[in-house]
């Protein structure tokens, strides 16, 4: 896979991903529910490191999680509050990026769904889709099973 680049709404953040994305998914959880305002996230993963900023400035918003009591960071463009970026205190050396924020989305297939116990009823994965109740992966750090 070729460097996948984008950037925020109004082009004030640009970004450029080094390497194949580690993981991509929705996530239908209320947490990105109603930080995006919309029914899920559809986001990949990085390492920290894979992720490289070219232009502009994030502004961050921190979460902590009455479920879990982590934090979780929110970055977003101060001009035009597109959320291009996520952290968590879970997984401190991963990024999580916005798959509408990329120029070519159509890079990114996604076929894993997290968090279909809090999906809103209208939404639905497809037949050969791999879903999860809750995160792919349980508290201990192993991996959980799907539906």
């Amino acid at each position: 896979m070729t460097e996948i680049q984008g950037g925020c709404l109004c082009g004030s953040v640009r970004f450029t991903c080094k390497s194949a994305p580690i993981a991509s998914y929705a996530c239908h959880c209320r947490f990105c529910q109603r930080s995006l305002g919309t029914a899920y996230r559809a986001a990949m993963s990085f390492n920290l490191d894979d992720v490289q900023f070219n232009d502009g400035e994030l502004r961050t918003y921190t979460y902590k999680s009455d479920e879990h009591g982590r934090e979780l960071y929110i970055h977003f463009c101060p001009t035009c509050s597109t959320q291009v970026t996520a952290t968590t205190e879970r997984f401190p050396d991963r990024r999580v990026m916005m798959i509408g924020t990329l120029d070519d989305p159509s890079q990114i297939d996604v076929n894993t769904h997290m968090f279909a116990d809090e999906s809103f009823h209208w939404v639905s994965a497809h037949d050969d889709d791999v879903v999860y109740a809750k995160h792919r992966m349980n508290e201990d750090g192993s991996a959980a099973e799907p539906l």
